[in-house]
């Protein structure tokens, strides 16, 4: 279960940071330094949601040394002072800031909790042009799945930057450590919601509308990876950016009213 424990609103007016969105009329990507790192989607509500890792996506951390033993030690809530540190590192525009409790579950793609092979072919169907679920050439994190009502549901993924495989033993088994005694460290996320509804539909459906909220990891690889696999709970905070949702005001709320 995720559970927010603080949040506020914010505004970053400038900023040199190496992360940025860049957009058509059509689609949507996230950058690091100026490369495209991931494809989260296009502004269409009755699309399919979906997120794709792409050659840009190689850094397991962007935080600056200055901000590493805060983020391992742990937040218990938002510090402005704090923020006004990291925001240096978060693009420019005006945010929804979180501190969530999370549970991270790793995705294997393809299994029973990959929701791009399960409950977005339930609503969507099989991609018509490769006859294959949609894939995020990535492994990632499951955190809140929730019923909001019998039309709508909340999936909530956690994006690494990099594979597992390119984690370090040591800092994993250091992480390992720490959670295991019952401390909870913060990752660092910048985050996009996206909702999506098909236009229409056969059959009786329940739950058609998907409010997707992703968290991409700018820090905290080794944190999330290390929860996943002990089955703990750590901290997140979150840059919601709000410009970039696929969602409108009332909608970001009302996720924000149930997490």
């Amino acid at each position: 279960m995720s559970r927010i424990i603080e949040k506020i609103n914010y505004i970053i007016k400038k900023s040199d940071s190496i992360i940025g969105f860049s957009s058509s009329e059509w689609e949507r990507f996230l950058t690091i330094e100026g490369k495209k790192a991931y494809y989260i989607g296009v502004n269409c509500d009755t699309c399919s949601f979906f997120f794709e890792r792409l050659d840009g996506a190689n850094k397991s951390s962007m935080a600056p040394e200055i901000l590493f033993q805060k983020l391992r030690s742990g937040l218990s809530k938002i510090d402005v002072s704090f923020l006004y540190d990291i925001s240096k590192i978060i693009p420019a525009g005006q945010y929804i800031i979180s501190l969530i409790e999370v549970n991270p579950s790793l995705v294997v793609l393809g299994n029973e909790k990959d929701y791009f092979a399960n409950e977005q072919v339930q609503i969507w169907g099989i991609d018509p042009f490769w006859g294959l679920p949609q894939s995020p050439k990535v492994q990632y994190y499951r955190g809140e799945t929730k019923a909001l009502s019998n039309e709508e549901k909340l999936f909530e993924f956690i994006v690494p930057m990099t594979p597992q495989n390119w984690l370090d033993d040591d800092t994993l088994e250091n992480y390992d450590n720490i959670i295991n005694e019952y401390n909870k460290p913060t990752a660092l996320a910048l985050s996009v919601l996206d909702v999506r509804q098909p236009g229409d539909w056969e059959g009786e459906l329940d739950h058609t509308k998907h409010y997707c909220l992703s968290h991409y990891l700018i820090d905290g690889h080794h944190k999330v990876y290390s929860a996943s696999r002990q089955e703990k709970s750590i901290t997140l905070l979150s840059f919601l950016a709000v410009k970039e949702c696929v969602a409108n005001k009332k909608e970001i709320d009302y996720i924000y009213s149930k997490i």
